[in-house]
């Protein structure tokens, strides 16, 4: 079966071919932590989530990106009306993610990169933009010339004319041109640039660490449908000026958004639902069955009511599930009618797998869940049809693999070892920080060496070490 997801570059489904067979690089927009991540993040989260298992089901080896933005004017003016550091606010809030993240049962990223570990390699691209002429320096800011870069719009498909000014600021060229770098203001953090003292864009933060880790070209860039334009197409034209390489991303992926009414679950609406609240009167693994049970790519209107019904029908297939464990421990005697229920079973899973191949169709892989939870209370349990019931088994595992949901039920071994895996990796790495620490060199490259071996990179940073496991 052929994979064909959307990519909203070329506004049509294509069949999924990565740059390199493989590896699979994926870039995800993460948060911009200065408040509590509510179910309309996790939407988008979940999402791809679901797209990374199904790619690794698939057979791909996939490297995740998940950027933390940690410095930006909402966590500014949250840290001045707190009178608290602005890291405080950043730490706390990323705390909070990781923890809604873990609730929700998403597979941690290899790598979540934060803006302020990066300002050398964002002032790299933004000299390398400058001197190509595509960026120029005004009163201590950087902007972006929006009309040196020809294809911009093309992701949005808007036209450059129509655009409305993006950044306010002192002797820009165009009203449409955006920030690379921002002057410092009164009591705001700011870091030394060759253009004097200030911060990044938003928008530069994601070109600088997507190319650190993934490189200057690869394969999935995704985030909700709201960050399409500006920050998506910024993106692009920043990163292909600065890279030559274009597509800079082969497909572009964008997730509908979650509405309270008529308009999207927002901070700056005041109509949030934290996954903390949520998750507090529903099972976190309720809430994810009910986020996946839209198309990923259309909007879904939050209504309670329907997370019940969702959450019941999740409650069925449980059961279903640990009925037909209990039957498959019984050694019972093959009958006759069990090829036919196998049989059966088997085209239900085929649709499964079908939908999933047609751009993550959730909804239809889980109609097919739902069929595959009648033929069981049908037909199997009533007949304790032991060789049907290993196969049926098999189905509801694999959508445990792919959409993340029944780990109530399938609480795997390789779970627990991967935490213990984690746990000793980062005391390794911290025993070799400790060594760095006291110029021990032959120590800490020993450790560094036996790590790798292991298939496990390791980039040393100012004042910490970020490791990763390499796919090969």
């Amino acid at each position: 079966m052929v994979f064909k997801i959307y990519n909203t570059l070329t506004s049509r489904k294509e069949v999924f071919k990565p740059l390199n067979r493989s590896l699979v690089r994926m870039y995800v927009c993460g948060p911009t932590v200065y408040d509590k991540t509510h179910i309309g993040h996790a939407k988008a989260y979940v999402a791809f989530d679901v797209l990374r298992r199904y790619l690794e089901f698939k057979g791909y080896n996939v490297l995740k990106v998940v950027n933390i933005t940690d410095i930006d004017d909402k966590i500014i003016r949250k840290s001045i009306e707190l009178k608290v550091d602005y890291r405080e606010i950043a730490d706390k809030y990323c705390k909070d993610f990781m923890e809604a993240c873990e609730k929700l049962n998403i597979k941690r990223a290899h790598i979540y990169p934060k803006a302020t570990e990066h300002i050398e390699e964002i002032i790299n691209i933004i000299k390398e933009l400058i001197e190509k002429g595509y960026a120029y320096e005004s009163d201590g800011n950087v902007y972006f010339d929006v009309k040196k870069f020809k294809d911009y719009g093309k992701l949005s498909k808007i036209n450059v004319e129509q655009v409305k000014p993006q950044d306010e600021g002192v002797g820009k060229r165009n009203p449409q041109d955006f920030a690379l770098w921002k002057k410092a203001k009164p009591m705001e953090p700011y870091w030394d640039s060759p253009w004097g003292p200030g911060r990044p864009g938003w928008h530069i933060e994601c070109s600088a660490m997507s190319s650190k880790y993934l490189g200057k070209q690869f394969d999935i860039h995704g985030g909700g449908e709201d960050l399409i334009f500006p920050h998506h197409e910024n993106e692009i034209a920043q990163s292909e000026a600065c890279f030559n390489k274009t597509p800079w991303v082969k497909y572009w992926i964008h997730v509908g958004l979650l509405m309270m009414g008529k308009d999207k679950m927002s901070k700056s609406y005041g109509n949030i639902i934290t996954v903390e609240e949520i998750t507090s009167k529903y099972s976190p693994m309720k809430v994810r069955f009910y986020l996946i049970s839209g198309h990923y790519r259309s909007q879904m209107v939050f209504q309670e009511e329907n997370l019940e019904a969702t959450g019941a029908a999740y409650e069925r297939i449980l059961n279903t599930i640990s009925t037909l464990k209990s039957i498959s421990t019984i050694d019972v005697k093959v009958k006759d009618s069990s090829l036919k229920r196998i049989m059966n079973i088997g085209r239900i899973r085929r649709r499964f797998l079908e939908a999933l191949d047609d751009d993550l169709n959730t909804p239809k892989a889980i109609a097919e869940l739902h069929s595959l939870t009648n033929f069981a209370n049908d037909e199997i349990i009533p007949n304790e049809d032991y060789p049907a019931a290993r196969i049926a088994l098999k189905v509801y595992e694999d959508a445990y693999r792919i959409l993340g949901v029944f780990k109530e039920v399938f609480e795997e071994e390789e779970v627990r070892e991967d935490k213990k895996l984690y746990e000793l990796v980062n005391l390794l790495v911290t025993v070799r920080q400790i060594h760095r620490s006291r110029r021990e060199w032959e120590v800490a490259d020993l450790i560094a060496r036996g790590l790798r071996s292991l298939g496990i990179e390791l980039s040393d940073q100012k004042d910490k070490t970020i490791w990763w496991f390499k796919s090969t």
